[in-house]
């Protein structure tokens, strides 16, 4: 049998990994990553990487570039594609991106518009090599799967959940199966996340004595801490 392949790259801000993973079962056939030192452009260390020979022998199938970057979302009734970069700079006005740097996304299931920025060096870099690679929030993709889930809690209740990363955090809820909030962290240490987590908790009138706090990927510390404020905090597998 023929197999074929597909390349996953997912872009941080302190670097990159790169995933060739077969088509048939999303089985990963090998993974690199690649920590930026500051030296080189981060664009430039994946135009490197991507023009390696043992890469360049790969005919892949598809390929996706997942970007990790602020992002925000539109429910998809009000959303209007000449108001995305306005939006988006009225939304995050500290990062000062131009108008081909901003993107969305439909989250259908969701019934939401995402807004993204990627930086327009590295999409250029990515879309040279690969003219057709599909650009996808990380974020995004994140909320879809804790939507998967939260379809299995069919009790009619507002979830909370905290997604963990080393270096960020989203933090959505879900009200009747519909997406009530997100929004993601810039954070690499347990009591700042607890911080944040306890301020959208509050914000978002969550009541600690009834309602549960849905943890993936937390230390085991967090968890702990978390459970003197809110008892009901559950790991969750996602």
């Amino acid at each position: 049998m023929h197999n074929t392949y597909r390349l996953s790259i997912r872009l941080f801000s302190d670097g990159f990994s790169l995933s060739i993973l077969y088509t048939s079962d999303n089985s990963l056939v090998q993974k690199e990553d690649v920590t930026a030192d500051g030296s080189t452009p981060l664009y430039q260390l994946l135009e490197k990487s991507l023009q390696r020979p043992h890469l360049m022998e790969y005919t892949f199938q598809s390929v996706e570039l997942l970007v990790l970057s602020p992002s925000t979302c539109v429910p998809l009734d009000y959303f209007r594609r000449e108001e995305v970069f306005p939006l988006y700079n009225l939304t995050f006005p500290s990062l000062k991106v131009n108008k081909a740097e901003v993107h969305y996304q439909i989250l259908p299931s969701l019934e939401v518009v995402e807004l993204f920025s990627l930086n327009q060096q590295i999409r250029q870099t990515v879309q040279a090599i690969y003219p057709d690679v599909e650009i996808i929030s990380l974020e995004g993709r994140a909320i879809e799967t804790i939507a998967n889930a939260d379809r299995k809690l069919q009790d009619g209740d507002i979830h909370f959940y905290g997604m963990i990363a080393p270096k960020n955090m989203l933090i959505c809820c879900f009200k009747e199966q519909r997406l009530h909030f997100a929004t993601t962290y810039t954070v690499d240490n347990d009591a700042d996340r607890l911080y944040y987590i306890m301020g959208a908790w509050k914000n978002l009138q969550m009541n600690e004595q009834t309602q549960a706090l849905h943890l993936n990927n937390a230390s085991t510390e967090l968890l702990n801490q978390a459970k003197r404020f809110i008892p009901n905090t559950i790991v969750c597998e996602l």
